[in-house]
């Protein structure tokens, strides 16, 4: 084996090494998927709280960031959403993030204008895969982009387990009277019983689907109760749910 040989050898063999030495002295940072927030319905009690916890899903893993920006940037690859708050109703917001493909653009670049469909993934999708709580909290976080939330703290319990709180069923059969839920609501164990679930029987209160007999539903029901008067109701319908091989309630 020559010289020249073993030279050119030592030479490459340094020059690895003092890459291999830059290489290791970079940080590194493992690639992890976003952090999930802990969304607690008796935590968020304010729309401001929402708000916040919108704040961190669209910089922290909705990646909404990744693309959007508030405010004025020449590397934004998508809409600024600087104002948008009071541009949009609650619906678009919605359907703009779970349905954007819906939308369909012009390239002015070309002629003559090509359409195109908005390249934005469904949020509450893989990848992404936001769930139904978490994307109204981002609503929430776009809402207030210089316009008003609409959406209240309380809609997040149709979405999320119960809260670790122990309802008062004589309380609840309180919160039933006030709220006169009877008038409408005749044969209340027969309801009841279409409910699996107390989450689908916290999501049918707070989130009614339907009127009743004819007469539309409670919208703003949700803004009546309080995250404990939902739990002592909660409480309170469970005593009228329907028991296998027993009595009904009233």
């Amino acid at each position: 084996m020559s010289k020249d040989f073993l030279k050119v050898l030592a030479f490459v063999l340094v020059i690895l090494g003092l890459f291999y030495m830059m290489a290791s002295s970079i940080p590194q940072q493992a690639s992890l998927p976003p952090v999930k927030e802990n969304l607690d319905p008796a935590q968020i009690k304010t729309k401001a709280d929402l708000v916040l916890i919108g704040k961190k899903i669209f910089f922290g893993k909705g990646q909404c960031a990744l693309c959007h920006t508030i405010g004025p940037s020449e590397g934004a690859r998508a809409p600024n959403l600087e104002g948008v708050g009071a541009k949009l109703t609650r619906e678009f917001i919605y359907e703009s993030l779970t349905q954007p493909d819906k939308y369909i653009y012009k390239d002015y670049t070309s002629s003559p204008p090509k359409p195109f469909p908005a390249q934005m993934p469904r949020i509450n999708k893989p990848p992404v895969n936001l769930s139904d709580a978490e994307l109204l909290a981002v609503m929430a976080f776009v809402q207030q982009l210089g316009g008003e939330v609409t959406i209240e703290p309380r809609e997040l319990a149709a979405f999320l387990p119960p809260p670790k709180i122990t309802g008062d069923s004589e309380a609840g059969r309180g919160v039933f009277g006030h709220l006169a839920c009877a008038d409408c609501h005749k044969q209340m164990s027969a309801i009841l019983g279409k409910y699996a679930s107390e989450e689908s029987l916290r999501a049918a209160v707070v989130r009614p689907a339907g009127g009743t007999e004819g007469k539309p539903p409670h919208p703003d029901f949700n803004r009546k109760l309080s995250v404990k008067d939902l739990d002592d109701l909660m409480a309170y319908l469970q005593t009228l749910t329907p028991k296998t091989g027993g009595k009904t309630g009233n």
